[in-house]
C-alpha cells in the first residue's frame, strides 16, 4: 500500500471514530431524555399514588366516624327502645288502674242503686206503719259500733219468708214483752228466729226493714229462711203480712245479745 492509502485508510478511521462519538452522543442524549421522561412519570405517579393513599386515609377515617356514629345511632335506638317499653308498661299500668277505678265506680253506682232501693222498701214499710196509725220508733237508740248503717250489709243470704208480731203477750208468750233471750223485745229491731240455725246476738239487714237482731224464737218459726219482726202495733204487724225479703248476714252471734244496741 502507499502513502496515500494509509492517509485516506486514517481519515477513514477518523471518520468512523467521529461517527461513532456522535452517535454515542446521540444515544445519551436519548438515554437521558428517556431517564428524565421516566423519571417524571415516576413523581408523577407517586403524586397520583400519595394521593390516592390520602383518599384512603380520609375514607378510613370517614368509615371509623360513620361506625362510631352508627354505634352511637344504635345505643340511642336501644335506650328509646327501652323508654319506649318502659312508657307502655306505664300506659298499661295507667289503663289498668282506670279499669279498677271504672269498676269501682260501677260498683258504687250499683251500691248507690241498691241503697236507694232499700229506702224505697223501707218508705213502702213505713207507709204501711203510718196508714196504721203507727209512729216508728227513732233509730238513735243504737250505737255506732252495734248497728252500722253504711252500704256495706255483709253476706247475702237469700229471700226469707217474714212476719211481725208485736209485745203482746198472746204473741209474745208473757205480758211483759220479755224475748225468749230474757232481754225485752225492742220493737223496729228485734226478731225472732230459729236458733237451731241463727244463734241469738246475730245480726242482719233485712231490706225494706233495716239492720235487726236475733233476740227471740217461736213455735212457728222453723227454718233457716224464716223471721218473725217485732213491731209496736198488731194492725201495723197485719199490714205487713207475710212477705219476702232479701236478707244479708251482718254479723253472726255468739248466743248473747249485744245490751250496748238498746242503750
Amino acid at each position: 500500500m502507499g502513502k496515500e492509502d494509509d492517509t485516506n485508510m486514517k481519515n477513514s478511521n477518523n471518520v468512523m471514530l467521529k461517527t461513532l462519538l456522535i452517535m454515542s452522543l446521540v444515544a445519551t442524549a436519548v438515554l437521558s431524555f428517556f431517564c428524565l421522561r421516566s423519571n417524571n412519570i415516576v413523581e408523577l405517579y407517586r403524586e397520583k399514588y400519595n394521593s390516592e393513599c390520602v383518599s384512603a386515609m380520609m375514607i378510613m377515617k370517614s368509615n371509623h366516624s360513620l361506625a362510631e356514629n352508627s354505634n352511637s345511632y344504635k345505643n340511642q335506638s336501644q335506650k328509646l327502645s327501652v323508654e319506649n317499653n318502659d312508657l307502655k308498661k306505664q300506659n298499661e299500668k295507667f289503663k289498668r288502674e282506670m279499669e279498677a277505678l271504672k269498676e269501682k265506680n260501677q260498683q258504687l253506682e250499683a251500691a248507690k242503686k241498691a241503697l236507694t232501693g232499700d229506702n224505697l222498701e223501707l218508705q213502702k214499710s213505713l207507709k204501711k206503719a203510718a196508714s196504721v196509725g203507727v209512729t216508728p220508733q227513732s233509730y238513735k237508740y243504737y250505737t255506732e259500733d252495734a248497728l252500722k248503717t253504711t252500704i256495706t250489709k255483709g253476706k247475702y243470704l237469700g229471700k226469707f219468708l217474714g212476719t211481725a208480731y208485736t209485745p203482746s203477750s198472746e204473741e209474745c208468750g208473757n205480758d211483759r214483752g220479755i224475748t225468749s233471750s230474757g232481754l225485752p223485745i225492742v220493737p223496729g229491731v228485734s226478731i225472732a228466729v230459729d236458733k237451731s240455725h241463727w244463734p241469738y246476738g246475730t245480726v242482719f239487714y233485712i231490706k225494706g226493714l233495716g239492720y235487726t237482731v236475733a233476740m227471740d224464737t217461736g213455735s212457728a218459726i222453723k227454718g233457716k229462711k224464716r223471721f218473725d219482726f217485732a213491731v209496736f202495733d198488731k194492725k201495723f204487724a197485719y199490714e205487713l203480712g207475710e212477705e219476702y225479703y232479701d236478707v244479708y248476714l251482718v254479723k253472726l252471734g255468739n248466743g248473747k245479745i249485744d245490751e250496748s244496741i238498746l242503750s
